[in-house]
């Protein structure tokens, strides 16, 4: 039977950001925490050198919020510390083999990969030019889609979640990259007020509806007058 005293759960409840085993605190908060105490960076000095407000560094380390795969990178390299170690995200595209390694270049592609490029005009994190992934594996995600006119991004919100979680990796069709090539009903990458959304878009007459996951719940509606703030840059044929 477990020793289990009362009185450590409830300070440790309740002083959650200073518990090691706090509920939401899994094994990348785990270790972004002691990363951070071995070091002595403090909250403030991580978010200032990563470019964050302190809440976010702070809910990072407390496992309420995850270390986005845009700033793994750079929160590893201030901790020392692997990426993969403290950002789950970040660590699934690695083991999709979706992460360039250094020394690669556009020009020295390994054999059986294939580098595809990102996303213009649809930027929200400090990423590559290009990832390089396994040939079989993104031609059997896009099907007939000539790879030329394929290029990847992350879903920078939770509107598609549970389909498609933030950060997960998604592969976009470019050719779709005006209003009238929009699919009615089709998920697709935009911006509207030059902010990046992934979403499916009804086309009405009057306005269109740009919908998440939960269509009642979670709609944008954007009047006819609005529409050319609505700037599409492809069709998402693949997540990861």
């Amino acid at each position: 039977m477990l020793n289990f005293n009362v009185n450590t759960f409830i300070i440790c409840f309740a002083n959650a950001k200073f518990c090691r085993y706090h509920p939401f605190m899994n094994k990348y908060a785990r270790t972004l925490k002691e990363a951070m105490e071995s070091s002595a960076v403090r909250t403030s000095d991580l978010a200032r050198k990563v470019g964050v407000i302190d809440a976010y560094v702070s809910q990072w380390r407390s496992g309420r919020r995850p270390v986005p795969v845009e700033r793994a990178s750079k929160v590893g390299e201030v901790l020392n510390v692997p990426p993969e170690r403290i950002s789950e995200a970040y660590d699934r595209l690695l083991r999709s083999g979706c992460i360039p390694k250094e020394g690669f270049s556009a020009g020295s592609i390994p054999k059986g990969h294939l580098a595809l490029d990102r996303l213009p005009g649809f930027d929200y994190g400090d990423w590559p030019s290009f990832l390089l992934m396994p040939e079989f594996f993104i031609r059997q995600k896009i099907g007939l889609t000539p790879i030329e006119e394929v290029r990847w991004t992350l879903q920078p919100t939770d509107a598609m979640a549970p389909q498609i979680q933030r950060d997960t990796m998604v592969l976009v069709d470019v050719r779709v990259s005006s209003q009238s090539r929009v699919i009615d009903g089709g998920l697709h990458a935009f911006t509207l007020y030059d902010r990046p959304h992934i979403r499916r878009i009804l086309a009405r007459r009057d306005n269109w509806a740009l919908c998440g996951y939960d269509d009642d719940r979670d709609r944008i509606l954007v009047p006819e007058t609005d529409l050319p703030k609505l700037e599409i840059r492809g069709l998402v044929i693949a997540w990861l």
